[in-house]
């Protein structure tokens, strides 16, 4: 299968140790507030680092914070529009200010006997209140009826509103539209039952939850105009969909050479045009090849010719521009406007 390849230009490259396990994370890239951030954990420490929108840089600045979870459990972290820090845990959500000291912390039920479901937590797009998904309570024969999520107030920890979902003990993450639409993404694995992919929205009236279209897969990327890409778990299939337009959706085997199939789990906008995914041969490699779509048809446009073979992670910023990374060093990169046929 002949295609064009296009050249990756190398723009910037810094050193962020615990890089290689925040990609395999709910929470290690996260586009809040209109920025993206990486989210790493290392010798006990959470650093969260806001990528710098200009292009010759990796990074803008960093936040440290002390890692809480000294007994090995993970928490889900999420960057607040005043630099303080959301946490969440199967126990409590935790706003911490930037100096590490708690500014409240709003306890919950725990998932008793799901020990794969986790919780995640977002500011709304307007700054005003803490979106957290957490366990629900259980009915009389023990059995749950949904987890929950809460808007709580982001000053106070006050619960505003209440909603059940339609998930239940399940590994969310929440991602918000970058053209900062009032609504957010939160996508809810729950294994051998599949996915619940909801937009939710705070109004005045409490919380908005709805389907997010026909997406049902847990890898995600979202574009202007609440437009989402999803990535099938196994990587036999992308699928566009949103409100108002017809699905889009192209099997592995009808855009990759045979045996081929998507992997990694950040699929995402290098720009408005163009779609980035990695594929190789088995879901686990550790090695891809990265590959251009239209971000409209998703067909292919172009491999990535790099200096080096990539790794099988890669950030799209949606700038023209994405992240991979080599070891604990994070790198920048754009193409060329030269292409070559093989």
């Amino acid at each position: 299968m002949n295609r064009p390849r296009v050249p990756a230009r190398l723009l910037a490259r810094e050193s962020m140790p615990g890089i290689t396990e925040a990609l395999g994370s709910m929470d290690g890239w996260l586009l809040r507030d209109g920025a993206h951030w990486l989210v790493t954990r290392h010798e006990g420490v959470i650093t969260v680092g806001r990528v710098a929108a200009d292009p010759s840089r990796v990074l803008a600045d960093r936040s440290l914070w002390t890692d809480p979870a000294t007994d090995g459990s993970h928490t889900y972290c999420s960057p607040l529009p005043d630099g303080a820090l959301a946490l969440c845990s199967r126990q409590a959500v935790t706003v911490y200010e930037a100096d590490g000291t708690a500014r409240w912390e709003h306890r919950h039920t725990d998932w008793q006997h799901s020990p794969e479901a986790a919780g995640a937590c977002t500011p709304d797009p307007a700054g005003r209140v803490l979106l957290a998904t957490m366990a629900g309570p259980l009915g009389a024969d023990g059995l749950s009826r949904g987890d929950i999520c809460r808007a709580l107030d982001l000053a106070t920890g006050e619960v505003l509103a209440e909603h059940v979902l339609p998930s239940f003990s399940a590994t969310y993450a929440f991602q918000q539209f970058p053209d900062a639409r009032p609504e957010v993404l939160l996508t809810a694995s729950m294994g051998q039952d599949g996915t619940e992919c909801l937009l939710l929205a705070h109004t005045a009236a409490g919380l908005d939850v709805r389907a997010a279209g026909t997406a049902e897969e847990p890898y995600v990327g979202l574009g202007g105009h609440g437009v989402v890409v999803g990535q099938d778990v196994g990587g036999g299939y992308l699928c566009r969909t949103r409100d108002g337009a017809d699905d889009v959706i192209v099997e592995a085997g009808e855009v990759l050479p045979e045996g081929r199939v998507f992997v990694g789990c950040t699929p995402g906008f290098v720009d408005d045009e163009r779609i980035l995914v990695v594929t190789a041969e088995e879901l686990w490699a550790e090695e891809g090849i990265h590959v251009l779509l239209d971000a409209h048809t998703l067909r292919p446009h172009a491999e990535i010719d790099y200096p080096q073979a990539p790794g099988a992670a890669a950030i799209p910023l949606g700038d023209g521009t994405w992240l991979t990374r080599d070891e604990e060093t994070v790198m920048r990169w754009t193409t060329t406007t030269t292409t070559t046929t093989t």
